[in-house]
């Protein structure tokens, strides 16, 4: 993993709390949040406004993401998820009748699935919701104000980037950045 687990407990109060409010968390927050409403208010959205605001917004946080520094957790317990199944699913379904076709991808497979020479079919509006569901669950509890929380959520989107929604937001990304270039509108086609 790129982040360790070193110890249960910081040492002092002052140091997550310049993490929970240094410029970069702030503007992480700030980018993260602006995604989800994104997410949350795209039904209807044209297929090419989607691909181009998409694009915007993944660079975004995974610039962003990038300049965060490391914490350590403050408690041992991980957050509790605040995304539903329900609402996971309706921007996945969103973004599935945006794209249609497009949505759809080849993938090759990660080392634990399949044989690893394998392509896998996969879907964008997959990975989106995965990363949705990330930040929508650090955003909310980041916007309780408790700050040993914000801190630990911090701490436990750094985990997860390391281990799946970093490569989620960089696969979608990748497919949307082919679909930009390619100047492909899929509402246009039927």
């Amino acid at each position: 993993m790129l982040f360790h687990y070193i110890c249960p407990m910081q040492n002092s109060a002052t140091s997550f709390h310049k993490y929970v409010y240094s410029s970069e968390m702030l503007n992480l927050v700030t980018v993260s949040n602006s995604f989800c409403q994104f997410m949350e208010k795209m039904k209807g959205m044209q297929g090419r406004l989607f691909i181009t605001e998409a694009v915007k917004h993944l660079s975004a946080i995974y610039a962003a993401f990038v300049r965060l520094d490391a914490t350590e957790p403050v408690y041992e317990a991980a957050g509790e998820p605040t995304v539903t199944e329900q609402e996971w699913s309706e921007i996945y379904q969103r973004i599935a009748s945006i794209l249609r076709s497009h949505n759809d991808f080849l993938r090759p497979a990660d080392n634990d699935e399949f044989d690893r020479s394998e392509l896998v079919s996969h879907t964008i509006s997959e990975d989106m919701a995965d990363v949705y569901q990330e930040l929508k669950d650090f955003t909310t509890i980041y916007s309780r104000g408790l700050e040993e929380f914000m801190n630990d959520a911090g701490w436990e989107l750094q985990e997860r980037f390391a281990e799946h929604w970093g490569k989620k937001l960089l696969r979608a990304l990748a497919t949307l950045h082919d679909l930009f270039v390619s100047g492909i509108d899929p509402t246009e086609e039927e």
